[in-house]
């Protein structure tokens, strides 16, 4: 009964009516950014309109305010801890808190039986009757709102009202309440596009709507006779009208276009801010590094493309840069990264190099990033940067994605700061300022020694070579190892043809490895102390502390026959970073499954046209037991605690920046673990690949059913989960 009554409430937009049993609920709001610093249950909440009056936790605020800019739609994201059935509504105040309504009034009044929802809502009410649920949600979930285009303000509030229903309790318990400090600028430019973003979203809002109403119907259907089939279909339909929410508004993205599965990018981005009013917020800090000086320009600077982007930034490759090519990395695309879609990198020259003028800009086919950094003279660091653009294309083929096509007819782009994506998955500092918050950023490349076996100009190593052995003796090996570094580029896109902005002829004669080490050498040099001669690593505060020993991996593949023989170099290497929780560079050469790579090289054109977005694609083309050797997946025979250390620790340990919400789980001490804190890890790591909420993301690496069913086991028994 309880189920038709949801259903029919919902289908009609105008009453919820639920009837739980005891009337108490929690959740957390993440983003945007609470007002007020939260605890494990979202605490405080309970007081109108914003938690600022709980008897039990005091109203410490944050002093974040979000900036959007008016017509944008924005992204909102709660993770209900404690179940109860309900619904949420967001409202919003220009006045700040005291101009936020009261509690609204419920059906019949004083009591929580049931809240009239507004359909159409009226403002303040920008957005009613989401997530209504009357089983528990599945982990964080997310929504879009639309704010007005008509209002502006220096410190709105946006308040997101949870609606409890109940038999028993009176008004004045029907309601959870977070706000969240934001800021809505004029949207000067008139359209999405100049701002960032070149997309429209009323299609895919009805389209959205019209999924809700299709699976709603065949509830009614299906006679509502299964608790699970309901909460499975209801789900699916609620995905289908908030998936792929981003920056760009609402735009529903199939599973088989876009960058990732649901390309959850977006929504990470759109949780961050987009367009205009971010890139603003970024340049008002007032870096001084070149990448800031030249972006924070007014008017800020047209980039139709990579081309764009590199004069802008005075890295034209040939001219007054260096570029180098990898076809293995550890950097936001891992993953993605092959002889078959390198990464391409490129920098100022280093010799000699100029302290003022010293970045580097690093960017792959398959989605619409770039990665830069750039060193800051005035703070003696370095500032690392994310530059989102908005491509040609609206929902995003591979064809799109991993061609020549996405380095080009840009329609708008927003400019990110890694202190800006600390809590996303694309967050920077995780792996660049592993000492913890406060302490320096450091340049990585953990091949900073030759020979660069993953990097383009490889070509494998000729006899003899001088190796040492486990005693201490060097000796002349006979053998020889041949690859083709990235000579597949000719295949890929033509002699003549470019890749990553660059002429396929420079990429592969270039000295890639060599000069990418040269330049990052004398980088840390100027930031280490006077002039360009750096320290000696590992003690340099910039040095890449991780140095992979190439050499001797490959001198025991030349002894022994294999180059990831127990006990032997790799193998040590491995266990020493990975029990840190980051991945480690693969044993070998070339990282492509065999079967795949000449196949796929021969023809590129039918790779690009099957269906599946472009992430799925391109990691797909990495063979398992390689992605379990760099650690994108697990160890079959890891333990429940190896697994949440080697596969969370990178971004959740002890020396994650308070601030940050994922400070809360520290993967390295379990015994520590509360319950709220096992709940939420157990929620996220069994959402679907198409959550934006799936821990870990899958760009990071991913758990099989298997890893799952022991992080589960483990998690109920040390800290037990209701």
């Amino acid at each position: 009964m309880r189920n038709a009554r949801i259903a029919a409430a919902v289908a009609a937009g105008a009453v919820v009516v639920l009837t739980p049993d005891v009337a108490r609920a929690h959740f957390v709001l993440q983003a945007p950014p609470s007002w007020a610093e939260q605890d494990g249950q979202g605490q405080p909440q309970k007081t109108a309109p914003c938690g600022q009056a709980d008897a039990q936790t005091v109203a410490v605020p944050t002093g974040v305010v979000t900036p959007f800019h008016a017509g944008q739609t924005i992204t909102v994201t709660v993770n209900e801890t404690t179940y109860h059935p309900g619904h949420y509504r967001v409202v919003l105040s220009a006045t700040g808190q005291g101009g936020l309504p009261a509690d609204p009034t419920t059906t019949p009044p004083g009591t929580c039986e049931s809240l009239a929802i507004q359909d159409p809502p009226v403002f303040p009410v920008l957005a009613d009757g989401l997530l209504p649920h009357m089983d528990p949600l599945d982990g964080p979930r997310s929504f879009p709102v639309t704010l007005p285009d008509d209002v502006t303000c220096t410190r709105c509030t946006l308040q997101v009202l949870e609606f409890m229903s109940a038999e028993v309790g009176g008004n004045g318990f029907c309601f959870y309440h977070h706000c969240a400090d934001i800021s809505i600028a004029a949207d000067a430019a008139g359209s999405d596009a100049d701002a960032g973003c070149g997309c429209t979203a009323a299609a895919d809002r009805r389209a959205s709507l019209g999924a809700l109403l299709v699976v709603l119907a065949a509830l009614a259907v299906a006679g509502l006779r299964s608790r699970a089939r309901v909460r499975a279909m209801l789900g699916a339909a609620l995905l289908l009208s908030v998936g792929g929410v981003g920056g760009c508004g609402d735009d529903g993205v199939a599973d088989d276009v876009g960058a990732s599965p649901g390309d959850v990018e977006r929504a990470w981005l759109g949780r961050v801010g987009t367009g205009a009013a971010q890139t603003a917020a970024v340049c008002g800090r007032g870096a001084a590094d070149p990448i800031a000086r030249a972006l924070c320009q007014s008017p800020a600077p047209s980039l139709g493309g990579l081309a764009d982007l590199y004069r802008t930034l005075g890295l034209v490759p040939g001219a007054d840069s260096l570029a180098a090519v990898t076809t293995h990395s550890l950097g936001l695309s891992a993953r993605t990264v092959s002889a078959l879609n390198p990464r391409i990198v490129v920098f100022h020259r280093y010799s000699p190099l100029d302290p003022n003028q010293t970045a580097a800009v690093a960017f792959s086919r398959g989605e619409p990033f770039v990665e830069m950094v750039a060193y800051d003279p005035t703070e003696n660091d370095f500032n690392f940067y994310l530059l989102a653009f908005q491509p040609a294309c609206r929902d995003c083929t591979p064809r799109d994605l991993l061609t020549a096509r996405i380095e080009t007819g840009w329609t708008g782009w927003t400019l990110y700061a890694d202190r800006d994506l600390e809590d996303t998955p694309l967050d920077c500092t995780s792996c660049h300022r592993p000492d913890g918050p406060g302490a320096r950023r450091r340049l990585l490349m953990r091949q900073a020694d030759g020979p660069w076996m993953h990097w383009g100009d490889f070509r494998g190593v000729s006899s003899p070579t001088a190796c040492t052995d486990d005693t201490g003796v060097t000796t002349l090996v006979d053998g020889t190892i041949t690859t083709d570094g990235a000579d597949l580029l000719r295949q890929l896109d033509g002699p003549a043809g470019r890749h990553g902005g660059v002429a396929v002829a420079d990429l592969i004669a270039a000295q890639s490895g060599y000069d990418l080490s040269s330049f990052l050498f004398y980088a840390a040099g100027y930031a280490d102390g006077p002039g360009d001669v750096p320290c000696v690593p590992p003690d340099c505060p910039f040095s890449e502390p991780d140095p992979f020993p190439s050499q001797d991996i490959l001198c025991d593949r030349l002894l022994h026959g294999r180059a990831d023989r127990e006990g032997g170099a790799w193998h040590r290497h491995r266990d020493r970073v990975r029990a840190r929780g980051f991945p480690v560079p693969y044993f070998d050469p070339d990282v492509l499954a065999p079967s795949l790579r000449a196949s796929v090289a021969a023809d590129f054109d039918a790779f690009v046209a099957t269906a599946g977005d472009a992430f799925t694609k391109t990691s797909g083309l990495m063979a398992p037991d390689v992605a379990r050797a760099i650690g994108f997946l697990p160890d079959d025979a890891d333990t429940a605690p190896a697994l949440l250390t080697k596969m969370c620790a990178r971004c959740h340990a002890a020396n994650t920046d308070a601030r940050l919400a994922r400070s809360r789980f520290d993967a390295t001490a379990l015994d520590s673990l509360d319950a709220a804190t096992a709940r939420n890890i157990l929620d996220r790591i069994s959402l679907p690949r198409t959550s934006p909420d799936l821990m870990p993301p899958l760009r990071a690496g991913e758990l099989p059913a298997s890893a799952v069913d022991r992080i589960t086991e483990l998690l109920r028994t040390r800290a037990p989960v209701h």
